[in-house]
């Protein structure tokens, strides 16, 4: 399919309008003596091309679009969290030069401009199409809050994606925007609540208990100036419709508290539905939902409480393997969670696959992928026929690390009861050929050939051994402690490594693994470009400084994977200027 993009010179910047499907993200200014006519640009290079463009590959945005959206210019804002359900660019972001308006886009419909009760300082984390709606992930300051002081709660956002826009004065403007809370807590009396919310995984299916459900997993952690903490909760994707099907909020007068609204003062069709044509909805229904966008009921997390916290450090970005099974057919899902301190802490539910009403976490592995002072950006667990073992891609802002979901043919797992303790639902003892084996092995299904036990990490047919430590601390105890179990300390090296395979993308290295898959570093060169973006990143352009430090190393990073994963391509991805 060819994309075009319509350019168009003012004040000796570059302003790009990006149909659906764009693969243009960024030019630089042009001279200010240059007459510039506008031009075309494709998904194939031709002889038209204006030699600086950075081509990308479909869906993806380069950091630092220069984009126009709506009527401004946003040189120093990223376009945050672009999903594309079908042909249109979902995103959000700013709509002016301060960034005091911020917005969820779909051209040329956006949420109300200035107007705190639809989005209060958002910072945006995901967005993910789902159904006939795209739900979006941020946190932001609590308007309902604002009496009692200034807090951050985070926010599960939706938009219908038929929505058209209202009549007259509702005319580009979302008539099917909602919020509600997101709760993740321990419970208790006074519950203690982690409000901000980092980092989100795709949507996951699969059993829980006795029932089926689809749940996003996310990263939480307390606010900068109080206690540290961090926390991995989820979310079913059925208890988040039930909410924005609940009472609406409101406040009735400045200084009245927030209460839920009388459902005899919502009027019908109800607000935030899809409907078949929303610009023939009535002026009640459109002025009720302008100023009631936020829901009564927050929405719980899935296994009412955390499934892991910790103290000593943040949780960052979290990646899931769904629905591993196990030797007995049990189902887990395996998180992996990355640091602010270089870590990827790869944990487990123990309790998912028997009940949802108890969490125990244990946590398999905790490994020091990158020094401490590297934070890790992003995770992606890899699948290919060519690993068969899978790999997890750890990103940070100047490297790409592929590691081994799992290590249970290592030599330091020697006996049945070391490799039943690892509690790693990838990993089983062999009983016939006395070795710890891994997931897909031969017979795996059958429990009378290997022996394993994700809840207590004991076999009774495993001979007593010396046994691996292990954290599998309850979840009130707010546990910091390191895990003793088979720990690995990958290092900081830009070289092979015998688990993993690393790319330096801040040196002009050459060489690179050699069993580096050609699919692997393919998927590389796609989870580059969005570790460049601010939703992978949880960060925000501070100024046009921090865009021009920034900028060439996420070039750089595109360039050098890009090469490395296809060779013989035919697209061209120009260095930048150092």
């Amino acid at each position: 399919m060819q994309v075009s993009s319509r350019l168009l010179k003012s004040r000796a910047t570059l302003r790009i309008k990006v149909g659906g499907g764009a693969r243009l993200s960024k030019i630089p200014p042009p001279p200010a003596d240059w007459n510039l006519n506008p031009d075309l640009i494709t998904d194939r290079p031709n002889e038209n091309d204006i030699k600086n463009v950075h081509h990308l590959l479909a869906h993806q945005l380069l950091c630092y679009s220069w984009l126009k959206i709506g009527g401004s210019e946003r040189p120093f804002e990223r376009c945050c969290c672009p999903c594309f359900p079908d042909t249109d660019l979902y995103t959000g972001t700013v709509a002016d030069f301060s960034g005091m308006d911020p917005i969820i886009y779909r051209e040329p419909l956006q949420t109300e401009q200035y107007d705190s009760m639809s989005l209060n300082a958002p910072n945006f984390v995901s967005s993910m199409p789902l159904g006939d709606f795209v739900y979006f992930f941020f946190r932001e300051t609590a308007v309902e809050y604002i009496n009692c002081g200034k807090a951050v709660y985070s926010r599960v956002a939706r938009v219908c994606k038929y929505d058209r826009g209202g009549p007259h004065r509702f005319r580009n403007r979302w008539t099917s925007f909602l919020k509600s809370r997101l709760n993740c807590s321990v419970q208790g009396d006074f519950p203690f609540y982690f409000n901000e919310i980092q980092s989100t995984t795709e949507l996951i299916e699969g059993m829980y208990g006795s029932a089926s459900a689809q749940l996003v997993y996310g990263v939480f952690t307390t606010p900068p100036n109080s206690i540290s903490g961090s926390a991995v909760c989820a979310f079913s994707l059925q208890d988040i419709a039930d909410t924005f099907e609940g009472n609406f909020k409101e406040q009735t007068q400045l200084n009245s508290n927030w209460l839920p609204v009388q459902s005899v003062k919502v009027p019908d069709p109800r607000p935030g539905q899809c409907v078949n044509d929303s610009r023939t909805l009535p002026d009640l229904t459109l002025n009720f939902i302008k100023t009631h966008s936020l829901m009564d009921e927050s929405v719980p997390s899935f296994f009412r409480q955390p499934i892991v916290i910790r103290t000593s450090f943040q949780f960052t970005q979290i990646a899931v393997d769904p629905q591993i099974k196990t030797p007995g057919g049990k189902p887990y899902d395996v998180l992996f969670i990355g640091t602010d301190n270089g870590k990827v802490i790869k944990a487990v539910n123990a309790d998912s696959a028997d009940t949802i009403q108890r969490v125990t976490p244990v946590v398999i592995e905790e490994i020091q992928v990158f020094p401490p002072h590297m934070a890790v950006r992003n995770l992606k667990v890899v699948r290919d026929s060519n690993l068969p073992d899978g790999r997890l891609v750890v990103v940070t802002d100047n490297e790409v690390q592929a590691l081994r979901l799992h290590r249970c043919y290592s030599d330091k797992i020697l006996s049945c009861s070391e490799c039943v303790a690892l509690q790693d639902p990838y990993c089983a003892w062999d009983k016939q050929s006395q070795k710890c084996r891994a997931v897909g092995a031969a017979r795996w299904s059958d429990e009378k050939y290997f022996y394993q036990s994700i809840a207590t990490g004991v076999h009774t047919n495993c001979p007593a051994s010396k046994l691996l430590g292990k954290d599998a601390s309850s979840v009130g105890g707010l546990s910091s402690s390191y895990p003793k179990s088979f720990n690995q300390d990958t290092g900081h090296t830009g070289k092979d490594i015998p688990d993993g395979e690393v790319i330096n993308i801040m040196q002009d290295e050459e060489k690179h693994s050699a069993h580096s898959a050609g699919s692997l570093l393919d998927c590389l060169r796609d989870f580059a470009a969005r570790c460049c973006a601010c939703c992978a990143a949880g960060c925000q352009a501070d100024s046009a400084a921090g865009m021009a430090s920034d900028e060439p190393r996420c070039l750089q990073a595109m360039q050098l994977i890009y090469e490395r994963a296809r060779p013989n391509a035919s697209s061209v991805i120009n260095k930048h200027e150092q």
